[in-house]
């Protein structure tokens, strides 16, 4: 419990103007992107390391909960104080420390967003290449915490591999350094791999260091419409079987399609069952060829048209119309859940047929979209929170896809994370051992249970 005495200390530390504990300052901070709430005690901004170290290690005395939070972006209930306590905003400890082009690294704070970064480096003909649809929005703390992928996941794969080491403050309020500029070649054990994903159960990084890509030259980007979810998806896997990697391949079903095209009028295929955004980069030599081979593998794989971009207009366009795709959403039901089970791409036409005979039964309206290329399914449930027998049918529909996806040799989350949302079906993707090991690696790093706890690993796994 956050008495007086606690309040008075927090003061101290960062200031009266950075501790909140009007009604309306903690409704704010009460949810984030999921259905999830919680009801915190305080909210508090902080600015540098030294202060977050102070937090935790009263935090840790006095077994008060700490939830870190960065853009509220989170999909799973991250950000979310399940158990009242503190949340430690970590939004105004935004600056760039560097851009090292030579080393090609950036060194940024973990309030930073993703599109900030992007913009910082991008006059260096640099690209730091995850990519969530919110990086408008979404911090870099927060994508290091759940381990964010985005469209150019495929080939460039997720922040795990972008983020080579970072500063770290544990829940004792020590600060340790991960990694480094060097990390690739330093002799020590990989402690960037254990803490990218644990959603801030294992310690506040303080400063990230990124690694940074080279922008690609040219590319293609090609757009491909099908009759069937089904087709859209078993072209999926055929594209990647002859041996071509894009750097996005991303599917929107005919609803998703339509709730677009409603909003943006930009042209998508409204009679389409499904479309396929296809891009390849990289050299321009040898792209034309790589584009023309893909086209024809769409339409042997049953696409209806398929398309290429033809300037940058008509490119910005495709694309646009994906980011802004769950924005869309919004028009058509007053909540949704989107969802991130992901499955072996070969099974992705089993699953795209699960979910519509889901949405059936369960009488639940469910776009989908898809980081196709992962097998990362971002199905958005449409429902209305205030009928309950309506919210009793999602449930049943969220349990059935976890448990179809784990059948089929998935995991529950791409990048979205465990949070609370998913904390009941953890126990359906791993053992008690497995459990118990998990449970024990998270007290290692914080023995007083204060740091976002209460979520990842179900209590029972103690």
């Amino acid at each position: 419990m956050v008495d007086q005495a606690t309040l008075n200390e927090l003061v101290a530390i960062v200031g009266k103007e950075n501790v909140f504990t009007s009604k309306i300052s903690l409704n704010t901070y009460m949810y984030d992107a999921s259905l999830v709430y919680g009801r915190p005690e305080v909210i508090v901004y902080v600015k540098n390391r030294q202060e977050i170290a102070s937090i935790l290690k009263l935090a840790s005395i006095k077994k008060i909960p700490v939830t870190p939070r960065g853009g509220g972006t989170c999909l799973s209930g991250g950000a979310v104080p399940q158990r009242g306590g503190i949340v430690m905003v970590m939004t105004k400890m935004n600056r760039i420390l560097e851009v090292d082009p030579e080393n090609r690294v950036a060194v940024v704070e973990p309030g930073v967003t993703n599109m900030e970064l992007q913009k910082a480096v991008a006059p260096y003909g640099l690209v730091y290449m995850p990519d969530p649809a919110s990086q408008k929005v979404s911090t870099m703390g927060g994508n290091l915490g759940e381990n964010s992928g985005g469209m150019r996941g495929i080939k460039y794969g997720l922040t795990k591999d972008h983020i080579i080491g970072m500063e770290l403050v544990l829940s004792s309020g020590e600060i340790v350094q991960i990694g480094g500029k060097l990390e690739p070649i330093a002799q020590e054990l990989n402690l960037n791999a254990i803490i990218i994903g644990s959603e801030g159960n294992l310690g506040v990084a303080t400063k990230i260091i990124c690694k940074l890509t080279p922008a690609p030259k040219a590319n293609r980007t090609m757009l491909a419409s099908y009759n069937t979810l089904e087709d859209a998806g078993t072209t999926v896997s055929a594209i990647i079987a002859h041996g071509i990697i894009p750097c996005t391949l991303e599917l929107m079903d005919n609803k998703i399609i339509n709730a677009v095209e409603d909003w943006l009028h930009i042209g998508l295929p409204t009679r389409a069952g499904a479309i396929l955004l296809i891009e390849v980069d990289g050299w321009d030599a040898g792209l034309d060829r790589q584009a023309q081979q893909i086209m024809a593998i769409c339409r042997e794989n049953g696409a209806t048209d398929v398309k290429l971009a033809q300037n940058a207009r008509e490119r910005d366009n495709l694309w646009t119309a994906r980011r802004m795709a769950i924005g869309a959403i919004g028009r058509l039901a007053p909540n949704y859940d989107m969802e991130d089970a992901t499955v072996p791409r070969t099974k992705l036409p089993l699953i795209l047929k699960e979910v519509d005979r889901l949405s059936k039964e369960y009488n639940v309206p469910i776009g989908m979209l898809a980081h196709a290329g992962d097998g990362n399914l971002h199905p958005l449930v449409l429902f209305d929170e205030r009928n309950k027998e309506e919210m009793a049918r999602v449930e049943k529909v969220r349990a059935a896809l976890f448990r179809y996806a784990l059948d089929l040799g998935g995991t529950l989350s791409g990048e979205h994370g465990i949070g609370l949302a998913k904390l009941d079906f953890v126990p359906w993707a791993f053992n008690q051992q497995e459990l118990q090991f998990l449970r024990r690696e998270r007290l290692a790093f914080d023995p007083s249970d204060t740091l976002n706890a209460g979520k990842t690993v179900p209590e029972t796994a103690a």
